[in-house]
């Protein structure tokens, strides 16, 4: 069955609101169409698609048409992965393969951060618009950069958890409508979630007036690097020139050396 998926347009429509997006998606399927096609939202974290929780749409694929719309809600404030899933079989007990190969390798994927907005107050919270995880190297430790986008600020705080359990508060005092700030040490497997406000001077007192916090946003560390080549590049280290004995000060293993 020879067929390509293609996500032509994905945009939130009007209004914002603080809760609720709503958010067009508009796909091209072309050549041999499966029978239908599963829309799924996963969050940031999620890697692939399945959860019922992420499903938010269903839609039938026709031999005639190669264009599809679908519409659906979201939470406002969120970073997404859209995954449009074709797919063969009943909607009540889709296959797990096409021509021999799980489904899930047949997915394509699109990203959006849903916008949010607070009409009760000026100050508009900050929404994050990236989790980037930054494995161990000999650089830094295991981190979670966390960027995020906003009108202007003078200041941001972060709110972070691990395992639902708060962290100390970060701080980037510095001023502009955007920022990013590392969130370390993370330990690799462990559940985090982030959040955002902006802050602007008060003036003389040197306090801050500032906004709600952004939606929380969750996040699951991935392991560290497991290949020593691209542990030490990852370190500024030219595998080719370098042993690897005097960089590892006597630690008892490479797998200890590299925190794996």
């Amino acid at each position: 069955m020879a067929f390509q998926v293609q996500i032509t347009s994905l945009q939130q429509l009007p209004p914002i609101t603080s809760t609720t997006a709503t958010v067009a998606l508009r796909f091209t399927v072309t050549g041999v169409r499966p029978d239908f096609a599963q829309v799924y939202a996963l969050t940031v974290g999620e890697t692939d698609p399945g959860g019922q929780g992420d499903l938010v749409d269903q839609v039938d694929l026709s031999i005639t048409e190669s264009d599809y719309y679908s519409q659906f809600n979201l939470l406002a404030g969120m970073i997404y992965r859209i995954a449009v899933c074709p797919r063969t079989g009943s909607k009540d007990n889709p296959e797990d393969k096409i021509d021999g190969v799980y489904w899930e390798s047949y997915c394509v994927y699109a990203p959006i951060t849903t916008q949010a907005y607070e009409g009760n107050n000026a100050r508009i919270p900050p929404h994050i618009t990236e989790l980037q995880p930054q494995p161990y190297s000999l650089t830094h430790p295991a981190q979670i950069v966390v960027s995020w986008q906003s009108q202007p600020y003078d200041k941001f705080l972060i709110w972070w958890t691990e395992n639902g359990v708060p962290m100390a508060q970060g701080e980037v005092d510095s001023s502009g409508s955007s920022g990013s700030w590392a969130a370390g040490p993370v330990t690799p497997g462990a559940k985090y979630t982030f959040s955002v406000k902006g802050g602007v001077s008060g003036g003389i007192f040197g306090n801050y007036l500032y906004s709600d916090w952004s939606p929380a946003v969750p996040f699951v560390a991935p392991a560290n690097l497991r290949s020593l080549r691209q542990f030490l590049l990852a370190s500024g280290v030219n595998p080719a020139k370098q042993t690897v004995r005097p960089l590892m000060k006597g630690q008892p293993s490479v797998k200890r050396f590299m925190q794996i």
